[in-house]
């Protein structure tokens, strides 16, 4: 490994041994409002910078979601430049992964009704090199306006799919679509990393892949959906798991049956008795634990860097549920339903 490597993998370490502890989550659901929550990240954090010096102006929900997510996009923009990734062409991954968030942001905010809908932003660096009018994308308030937003974009392909043969729109294929093309195109990119690194990359790959194969599963059986409909729904040309597996999971009649067949799969460890209660983590709590054993374990500074950033993306995300909380008078307990990865 080069100098250079040494010193991004050494910087990307530190950076990620600044996470928030399960004190600090604590201490975060402990606040009684946001000021107070602004004030805590400013003073007990490594997002202390974030945040302008008190002009005594109240900082609300929405500026605090605003500067984390400006500190998300600065601290790769800083990664990038310090290894000079920008003239690497493995660059194009971050791209690509910022940009469908933005994609998936602005559908999400199509359907959503939750206190907890965010919109993603990157900063200027990352939209300078992105395909994507944001402003157009974000400013789509149907299906269709979004699908054409995409057009001239690499995305719109994939798009054009968004709305079903039925004609409606299901944000939840959208995710499967999107996640389709990710992994085809982050496996491409494979060819610019060393033989050992672009292995790690496809499996961690695979492994998001079945994640999201699950997560779908197990949403729509509790939604009653017909199982030829989610099974014509979900990623089959990547993952670990078999054609036959996964229709196991969704022509199996009990829940016990289901946690069963899951337990038999590489993402079996990370599935318990709690998300069959709460579904939604199941993707999300899955990705980080993947992402987390990639950090710590490849010794490629790209896929370091780019796990470090998935991260950070979670806890972000953790801080945003804990501020939309705190707006709508949750209880704690019920706040931390939503929190990924904070006794990691």
């Amino acid at each position: 490994m080069n100098q250079s490597a040494n010193a991004v993998l050494a910087k990307v370490r530190c950076m990620y041994g600044k996470r928030l502890t399960a004190a600090d989550y604590q201490a975060l659901l402990a606040c009684n409002s946001n000021q107070d929550i602004a004030n805590y990240l400013k003073t007990r954090t490594s997002y202390g910078d974030i945040f302008a010096p008190n002009s005594g102006t109240k900082i609300t929900a929405e500026a605090i979601e605003f500067s984390l997510n400006k500190e998300y996009a600065n601290r790769l923009q800083t990664i990038c430049s310090f290894e000079k990734m920008i003239d690497n062409p493995f660059f194009k991954y971050y791209v690509l992964k910022s940009d469908i968030q933005v994609i998936i942001s602005a559908a999400r905010n199509l359907v959503s009704t939750s206190a907890f809908a965010s919109t993603y932003i990157p900063n200027d660096f990352f939209k300078a090199a992105s395909a994507l009018n944001i402003q157009k994308v974000y400013a789509s308030t149907t299906a269709q306006e979004l699908i054409d937003s995409l057009k001239h974009t690499p995305y719109h392909g994939a798009a054009r799919r968004f709305i079903g043969t039925d004609g409606v729109f299901d944000f939840s294929q959208v995710e499967i679509i999107l996640g389709a093309f990710y992994a085809q195109s982050a496996k491409e990119m494979g060819k610019y990393l060393p033989k050992k690194a672009a292995k790690e990359l496809n499996e961690m790959i695979d492994l998001e892949i079945d994640a999201l194969n699950i997560n779908t599963i197990f949403r729509r059986k509790k939604m009653d959906v017909s199982p030829d409909i989610i099974l014509a729904g979900l990623i089959m040309h990547h993952g670990t798991l078999s054609a036959s597996k996964l229709t196991r999971l969704v022509e199996c009649e009990s829940t016990a049956d289901f946690v069963s067949i899951v337990g038999t799969t590489k993402l079996g460890k990370n599935f318990t008795n709690d998300d069959l209660i709460f579904p939604e983590k199941v993707y999300e709590k899955n990705t980080y634990a993947i992402n987390k054993h990639f950090l710590r374990f490849s010794a490629n500074a790209n896929i370091a860097v780019l796990t470090y950033f998935n991260l950070l993306e979670t806890e972000i995300k953790n801080i945003i549920h804990i501020t939309e909380g705190k707006r709508y008078r949750l209880p704690e307990e019920e706040i931390q339903k939503y929190l990924i990865g904070v006794n990691a």
